[in-house]
């Protein structure tokens, strides 16, 4: 299949060679990618289970040709050509469709291509030409989400999620489609490979495009932390110990202040980071400190959390110091757990007046406190 071209128009073009097919041929960018969409249309079309290998051969064949191309290629008007032929042919749409009729190497570039796509598209000018394209062709997102939890292609719909949060426009359309909740429930699959696949694309997704991310967790906090509270609580160490450690980069993150802000207000859960202080797990301890510390350095607690720590402060402060004793803590958690201390021991009976009243804006609450480096 190639595509017309005046002799002169087709001479300017850079040209790679291909073996597609046995014979050695030289191929121009516009020519590959219309040789890429006829492979994906036999390959759609094919009955046997030959037929399928073949075609299957022929579309990993013409993906290698184009990404040789763009790998020797550096004129901006010529990447933004090939993108152009890609989109036209629609080409990403049907290679996320075809993505488990293709073998294993063939699959592994199709993740390179549609990563290259969305690059190229940001550094060329073409980013409002893809997100437009994306927008239009909604099921590819959804065949990535849906993909995600599939054993045979959930890597590469997962590194294909990945790369759609260079785009913080569909970031806001992933979390539109409930995203978080999908992959939420991912993270809990007892396969361990989706499992860990799941959190990295949940922790992109959150913290790549966080203005986006914030304002939606914002106008949707309570249906958000249902489903997120529930990895905080579950049996599987890896799990619990991620979610925490993402919950505290968030909270801890200036960009989230009117989150923390709304998530410090809330008893529940104080109560559960302060039950895991007491953990087997010196790391899942150490994660729910940096919970804990957000609770206890807020200046405008509400009356049901001032009580909680009021109640409990003395028995905080026996197990915070067990806590620096037995766990040897690196100096900067172990200069945290004195403040936190300090403030517990200073923390005088909540005021009988109920109202609670903020004269300050949110950041300047806790973000004098810093989240520690993990500990491995």
């Amino acid at each position: 299949i190639r595509s017309p071209m005046s002799p002169s128009a087709s001479a300017a073009l850079p040209r790679c060679m291909s073996w597609h097919g046995g014979g050695s041929e030289e191929l121009t960018s516009p020519e590959f990618c219309c040789r890429l969409s006829g492979s994906i249309s036999s390959l759609a079309a094919a009955g046997s289970d030959e037929e399928v290998a073949q075609h299957s051969k022929d579309v990993h064949g013409s993906l290698q040709g184009i990404l040789r191309w763009l790998d020797k290629v550096s004129e901006r008007h010529l990447m933004r050509n090939v993108v152009t032929q890609l989109l036209r042919n629609n080409v990403p749409v049907r290679l996320v469709s075809c993505l488990a009729s293709l073998d294993f190497e063939a699959q592994k570039d199709v993740t390179r291509l549609f990563a290259a796509v969305l690059k190229i598209g940001r550094c060329v000018g073409a980013e409002d030409q893809v997100f437009q394209y994306l927008q239009d062709h909604t099921q590819i997102l959804d065949e990535l989400l849906r993909g995600l939890g599939l054993p045979g292609i959930f890597p590469y719909c997962a590194q294909m999620l990945r790369s759609c949060t260079m785009y913080p426009q569909l970031v806001a359309q992933l979390l539109d489609k409930q995203a978080t909740s999908i992959i939420m429930n991912l993270v809990r699959h007892a396969n361990f490979d989706i499992s860990s696949e799941a959190f990295s694309c949940l922790r992109e997704l959150l913290l790549v495009q966080k203005e986006v991310s914030s304002e939606y967790i914002e106008d949707h906090f309570e249906d958000f932390f249902l489903s997120y509270t529930e990895l905080l609580q579950v049996e599987d160490y890896v799990t619990q110990r991620q979610s925490l450690r993402l919950l505290a980069e968030m909270l801890l993150d200036s960009s989230f202040s009117m989150v923390m802000t709304t998530y410090v207000d809330h008893a529940q859960y104080l109560q559960i980071h302060m039950n895991l202080l007491t953990d087997k797990s010196r790391m899942i301890r150490l994660e729910a400190f940096q919970l804990v510390k957000v609770f206890a350095a807020n200046p405008y607690k509400t009356p049901q959390v001032h009580r909680i720590l009021y109640r409990n402060k003395d028995r905080l402060q026996r197990v915070l110091t067990i806590f620096a004793e037995k766990d040897q803590l690196p100096e900067s958690v172990a200069g945290d757990v004195e403040a936190v201390m300090s403030l517990l021991q200073e923390l005088g009976p909540p005021p009988r007046d109920k109202t609670h009243n903020r004269t300050v804006t949110a950041p300047a609450v806790v973000h004098s406190l810093a989240l520690s480096p993990p500990i491995c």
